[in-house]
């Protein structure tokens, strides 16, 4: 019997092909991150024109920042309608996620593609569609606009990573809890909002830092009582302020803490989701 040769790759144009994708990879990543980190470094640049190579190095445009009572306003506007509106799409999302887990009704697929369709239209038609809608019940240009249009862009976004811990919880739990003679509340309150929280904590993360950063649907609801992101754009508009370099500096830092934070808690749910069914012998 003729024995059977196992098929091996090139280890020439394997390397080549890894080399290959290594250098595509390292240019994408050259390509998204050089621009922030030149707008960091400019940020602490002394001249008021950003220049390579710098006049020196100076701490100059974060007083300035700290000290400009406009964008401090915003600041705290956006400080005040991120969270609300992070908890307010974290409730729907729970509610909604736990109905399509837990529960067969009539339309539920058509009702799970409806409460997602925000995050797939442009902003730019949800802004239009929201101040046409604010506008006529009277509820256009103030914080609260925001934070409605707010709570319609990131409730998906919650409701996904909400909807893939609670699939991850079997419904035997409750069920469990009610034989041990709980109500249906008890088991909700102590039995599946504990197990979830994980996935609440991740949703409620992402949901934040959507709305922290959101900029066009904000700019059409918001009017006077402007969130940081449509201030800065004004600024932009009216000149070239070296603060907005600080600013921007601190948006980044501060989103890119909040997102980590998401994904430590969203990757192992991922990886729990992905793994094989554990099968007894």
């Amino acid at each position: 019997m003729a024995a059977v040769v196992p098929h091996t790759r090139n280890p020439d144009g394997g390397g080549l092909l890894t080399l290959l994708g290594r250098i595509y990879l390292g240019l994408g990543f050259l390509f998204l991150f050089l621009p922030i980190v030149t707008l960091v470094v400019f940020s602490f640049q002394k001249n008021q024109y950003a220049s390579i190579p710098g006049q020196g190095w100076s701490l100059r445009w974060y007083e300035k920042l700290f000290s400009d009572d406009v964008l401090l306003t915003a600041l705290w506007n956006s400080l005040k309608v991120s969270p609300l509106a992070a908890t307010i799409a974290c409730v729907i999302g729970f509610c909604a996620a736990y109905a399509i887990n837990r529960f067969a009704f009539p339309g539920r697929s058509l009702f799970a593609i409806v409460i997602v369709l925000p995050i797939l239209i442009p902003p730019l038609i949800l802004g239009i569609g929201f101040l046409g809608l604010l506008g006529r019940m009277h509820l256009e240009g103030e914080l609260y606009s925001v934070v409605i249009a707010h709570v319609a862009l990131t409730t998906p976004a919650a409701m996904a990573i909400i909807q893939l811990r609670l699939s991850q919880m079997p419904a035997s739990l409750e069920e469990a809890a009610w034989n041990l003679g709980a109500t249906e509340w008890q088991a909700l309150s102590k039995v599946v909002l504990p197990s979830a929280m994980v996935g609440i904590a991740g949703g409620w993360l992402l949901a934040f830092t959507f709305s922290f950063d959101e900029f066009v649907i904000a700019w059409f609801v918001s009017g006077f009582h402007q969130p940081l992101p449509v201030t800065i754009y004004t600024y932009l508009a009216a000149s070239a302020d070296p603060s907005l370099n600080a600013i921007a500096s601190i948006i980044f830092v501060f989103s890119g803490l909040l997102l980590t934070g998401a994904e430590l808690l969203v990757i192992p749910m991922l990886i729990r989701a992905s793994a094989p069914p554990h099968r007894a012998d």
